[in-house]
């Protein structure tokens, strides 16, 4: 009997080789050697919202869920635990958390009426804000694109008054409305001061000059080595954060 069940085991082990080499692994969703960076024990906890439209949803990079899967291995090495939150869920398999507020093709004034029902079920610590390409892609003027953006920063910001909010600015080059996408770039800092002036917490990023060429997909979206120098950047965006409130 003993004998038998040991023939059994071997035949058992000798078909699942077998399987094994006649079917190929679904490498579909393996994470890309470009994000694979070591984590540490975590020391702080972070609920961050990624919100903004398609590049926030990863469009130009499925692999990598734009930066939200090459930030969240950053933040997972800097000893940071992160749980991203938005009511939508997108991404690779090896990313384990997939949620996020990321609309393609939304503008900041379609995004606006959602942004305190979104914000205020989330309850984020970050709020990565990343939206008004597509407002200068359909012909609006600068001026009216930073007053959308002054509009939907505010209710950001009156939903989680306490909360760190980083404003990126647009990456995409858009050559046929570069002079609304330059006065956008200008007025933007002078809206975030407003707010610093009133005690909030939050940081506009110049990305303009951000991204070479060749990091682009399409010409509008970055491509897996973009995302990557974009989350980069938003990592030591939010380490400098947590350095500062660590000292006050």
């Amino acid at each position: 009997m003993e004998v038998r069940n040991r023939v059994r085991l071997v035949l058992g082990l000798i078909a699942v080789l077998v399987v094994g080499i006649l079917l190929p692994a679904d490498r579909s969703g393996d994470e890309p050697a470009e994000v694979r960076i070591a984590a540490s024990k975590p020391v702080v906890a972070l609920r961050i919202m990624p919100l903004g439209a398609s590049s926030t949803e990863g469009i130009g990079s499925p692999s990598t869920a734009g930066y939200r899967g090459p930030l969240y291995r950053m933040l997972q090495r800097d000893a940071i635990n992160v749980d991203y939150v938005g009511s939508l869920r997108s991404g690779p398999s090896w990313l384990a958390d997939k949620d996020n507020e990321g609309h393609s093709g939304w503008t900041l004034a379609t995004l606006a009426p959602k942004i305190d029902g979104w914000v205020r079920a989330a309850r984020p610590d970050v709020v990565i804000l990343h939206a008004g390409t597509n407002d200068l892609g359909q012909g609006v003027p600068g001026d009216v694109t930073a007053r959308r953006l002054d509009d939907v920063l505010g209710k950001v910001l009156a939903a989680a008054p306490r909360a760190h909010v980083v404003v990126a600015g647009v990456w995409a080059p858009l050559p046929k409305a570069r002079a609304a996408r330059d006065e956008l770039a200008a007025l933007t800092p002078v809206i975030v001061g407003k707010y610093r002036m009133q005690g909030y917490s939050v940081d506009f990023l110049d990305t303009s000059t951000l991204l070479a060429p060749g990091q682009l997909y399409d010409g509008l979206h970055p491509n897996t080595s973009g995302y990557v120098k974009i989350a980069s950047m938003f990592d030591g965006e939010i380490r400098q954060w947590l350095d500062t409130r660590a000292v006050a």
